[in-house]
């Protein structure tokens, strides 16, 4: 395929810019492209069908995604169509991450309180909707540094897109679970997001509200693409890695208040999901 590039690259690296493009655009038809830097994109106006690594979707105002180096893209049926095109290298976040080229890498490194080893789903190459307006607001403040470029307008730049990562991280985890659409699973999922540390099982909770075990088994997979022990286990490792970064309490105590009776079965359970022990996922994500 024929490389094309909506900017050159050479801008982007160009250190005066700080690694990081942010520009508004009146945006046609364009034909499949891809990137050699990370993208984020923000639709402010009209509507257009773009086709993403061959899924096609139709943009609308309020939408924005996230693309990973190397993603295809493309834009065909525009009206009127008007973006933010934000485009950077990951050093803009870290100087350590030269080299990385996915945005799970850049919310495993960066943000590790938000794993997407633990939510299970990564955000890059999804559309999403900013529901409140804060990330127009985030990537709005962005584009002002970039014209101004005031004194520490790089450090703007830095936890402005943490804040975005860190946003749009929370709506694949509130994804997962508005997949549900029956009122039970419903009911299953706020009853372990209450109970996860108290014991949470599915038979006490079929038993309390009167259901079929394997009735709400099959639902709830069917909904969630995971079984309710998934899911439970999800949210309490979850739930440990923000008590491993935010506090100094031990990963037995932590083990215990994530509803974990035994700490080995914890730390298996952990190693597992996230690749390393919890100490060393707390001594990692302090460094």
């Amino acid at each position: 395929m024929e490389e094309k590039y909506t900017l050159d690259l050479e801008q982007v690296e160009n250190k005066t810019e700080g690694n990081l493009v942010i520009l508004p655009y009146r945006q046609g038809d364009m034909g499949s492209h891809d990137h050699r830097f990370f993208e984020l994109v923000y639709i402010t106006g009209g509507t257009a069908v773009q086709t993403l690594n061959e899924e096609r979707m139709v943009l609308s105002p309020g939408d924005y995604f996230i693309m990973d180096y190397g993603s295809v893209h493309s834009y065909s049926q525009s009206n009127e169509l008007t973006l933010i095109n934000c485009l950077f290298l990951p050093e803009v976040i870290d100087d350590t991450l030269k080299g990385c080229r996915t945005v799970e890498q850049l919310m495993q490194v960066c943000l590790i309180r938000y794993d997407t080893r633990v939510v299970g789903e990564t955000p890059a190459n999804r559309v999403f909707h900013d529901e409140d307006g804060r990330v127009l607001w985030l990537l709005k403040g962005l584009e002002k540094e970039y014209q101004e470029k005031q004194t520490g307008y790089r450090e703007i730049y830095r936890s402005r897109l943490r804040e975005i990562l860190i946003l749009t991280l929370r709506s694949v985890r509130k994804g997962i679970t508005e997949r549900a659409k029956n009122e039970a699973v419903i009911q299953v999922i706020r009853y372990a997001n209450e109970q996860f540390d108290r014991g949470a099982c599915l038979s006490e909770f079929c038993r309390r509200e009167h259901y079929s075990v394997p009735y709400i088994s099959r639902k709830f997979h069917e909904e969630t693409g995971m079984t309710f022990r998934e899911y439970l286990q999800r949210l309490r490792i979850e739930k440990s890695c923000e008590l491993l970064q935010g506090t100094s309490l031990s990963v037995e105590e932590i083990a215990e208040r994530v509803g974990y009776e035994d700490a080995k079965f914890y730390r298996q359970i952990f190693r597992r999901m996230v690749k390393m022990t919890p100490k060393e996922y707390r001594k990692y994500g302090s460094i």
